[in-house]
């Protein structure tokens, strides 16, 4: 079983999704952390194939299982973002950064403040909530100068 997960992370990296997709869905009776791995390469996969519903769904999975995961709600986020649902992106990574440190959205923190300072989200509640979250993450504070 382990070497399965090992072969359908080589088709990933390789952006061979749907391949990589039916090789995990073919998975059964694994342990917990498996499993999880399972449903996080399979969120990868679906995000890539652009099934974005479907990846949200598998991300959401993992994340049940481990809120700390900030890969599946990275996928969530593009996914939602993908789907034109900018609000439940925005959702999703105040929800994560609320409970979580940023690392892998230290990034996208940075672009959100650069997306306020260009006027493209302008509700005031999630203004000032990115910019707790990006100051409690340390994010490059010259970008917050406006």
């Amino acid at each position: 079983m382990i070497n399965e997960l090992q072969k359908s992370k080589d088709l990933i990296d390789d952006e061979q999704y749907e391949l990589a997709f039916s090789v995990l869905n073919n998975l059964k009776e694994l342990s917990p952390k498996y499993e999880n791995l399972r449903l996080l390469f399979s969120s990868i996969c679906l995000y890539n194939l652009e099934d974005y519903k479907l990846a949200i769904d598998f991300a959401d999975k993992v994340l049940r299982k481990n809120e700390k995961n900030e890969f599946a709600s990275q996928i969530k986020y593009l996914s939602y973002f993908e789907l034109k649902e900018y609000d439940n992106a925005l959702n999703e990574i105040i929800s994560f950064l609320s409970k979580n440190k940023a690392d892998l959205y230290k990034v996208t923190l940075e672009e959100l403040l650069i997306d306020i300072k260009d006027g493209f989200i302008n509700k005031d509640e999630t203004i000032s909530k990115i910019k707790e979250l990006a100051l409690k993450n340390n994010v490059n504070p010259s970008i917050m100068d406006f």
